[in-house]
């Protein structure tokens, strides 16, 4: 039988968002199993938790990182405000305004996008995915 399992946030070393230096914010990776990942990030004022990308592969920090065919995410703003934008199939910019309380869903085969700390207040937010992207050292 699995033993429950709980995790204080003071145990969690932060890390930097991808690419950025501490100015842009942190991630906190609460849980990563192969099933899923939780994390709580926090967003300054200016950036974005993760640039314009999809949800199949890219390279980052001495690694490659390769989402499954079908990987969905979910945002859930905690505090702070910004904007959630995406690339409709014409490449115009469709935007949606996001602040606490909101909950953003991308599914597998989402279009680009991106959320844009467009505020003045740092952005918390919970991240989860499911199954995990492959991380693999180059």
């Amino acid at each position: 039988m699995a033993q429950l399992r709980i995790i204080k946030s003071d145990e969690i070393q932060p890390q930097n968002i991808r690419g950025q230096g501490k100015e842009a914010g942190q991630i906190k990776r609460v849980i990563a199993t192969e099933k899923l990942f939780f994390n709580v990030d926090e967003v300054s004022p200016g950036f974005s938790p993760h640039r314009w990308h999809q949800h199949t592969k890219y390279m980052s920090d001495g690694h490659a990182v390769e989402y499954a065919l079908d990987f969905e995410e979910i945002y859930f703003i905690l505090s702070g405000r910004g904007v959630m934008q995406w690339k409709t199939d014409t490449g115009d910019i469709g935007e949606q305004a996001v602040g606490p309380g909101d909950t953003i869903h991308m599914p597998s085969a989402v279009v680009e996008h991106q959320l844009l700390n467009n505020g003045t207040e740092k952005i918390r937010l919970v991240v989860v995915g499911v199954p995990p992207p492959r991380r693999t050292r180059i």
